[in-house]
């Protein structure tokens, strides 16, 4: 492979053109072939995962590779913006890239996950409640809630006490994204976040399609209840007015 120039650092992450032991790292993960890469008393390993590399260390005395070595996840390289991504302290260590560098890691990856699929999931069951249920096939007894009349006042009640507005009393989806967040899912969000989002809050409304159901009952009660509330406060304090 030939030397990257000053043109290929212009267009290159930061990190790649830190040092010699970077740019070598680099040069490495560029290569096709699987040898690992030696480097002080690290031996660094890269396996193939779709079209990125998951990348594992272990010390080896004298840089030799044996197959009963402890090798540890160090981090992901993936193709697509030659970025690193998870990358552990110990190879930035090794790599002796300074610490004002930061890299994507995972958590932020669900973190971001969790606020889409959450909008994903409220959309579903706004707008497509109706084939959402045809397609979860609940039973009817388990999507409606077991509630009284003064449980619904109590809590509408609370609602108005505390200055809310009828939007804010519905049901807000969490989709429990990190569930169904494995290394593939991580891997596909990070090439196409609102469709693997979207999948996601479709699997979770499936599944809990009687849940929501009840869920979304109980809050259509006590936003009603709600609305009475506040027009009983209203026309009381208009009969008060004109006294």
């Amino acid at each position: 492979m030939r030397r990257l120039t000053k043109e290929d650092f212009s267009m290159l992450p930061a990190w790649v053109g830190q040092n010699e032991q970077t740019i070598s790292f680099f040069e490495w993960l560029m290569q096709e072939d699987l040898t690992p890469w030696n480097c002080k008393d690290i031996v660094l390993v890269k396996v193939k995962q779709r079209k990125d590399y998951f990348l594992y260390a272990s010390y080896a005395k004298g840089h030799m590779f044996k197959m009963e070595m402890d090798l540890k996840f160090a981090g992901i390289f993936r193709w697509k913006d030659c970025g690193l991504y998870d990358l552990k302290e110990s190879l930035r260590r090794l790599l002796e890239i300074p610490e004002e560098i930061e890299f994507p890691t995972k958590a932020g990856a669900l973190k971001e996950a969790e606020a889409i699929a959450n909008q994903k999931a409220l959309a579903l069951i706004g707008r497509d409640w109706g084939t959402i249920l045809a397609d979860a096939r609940c039973e009817k007894e388990l999507m409606i809630p077991k509630i009284t009349r003064s449980e619904i006042r109590n809590q509408a009640d609370k609602y108005y006490e505390a200055g809310k507005t009828a939007e804010e009393i519905c049901f807000w989806p969490k989709v429990p994204v990190a569930r169904y967040f494995s290394d593939r899912c991580y891997l596909l969000f990070l090439d196409n976040k609102e469709w693997v989002a979207a999948k996601i809050a479709r699997q979770w409304v499936l599944e809990n399609a009687a849940y929501i159901s009840r869920q979304r009952i109980w809050y259509g009660c006590i936003q009603n209840e709600f609305l009475e509330i506040k027009k009983a406060a209203e026309r009381q304090k208009q009969g008060k007015q004109t006294d």
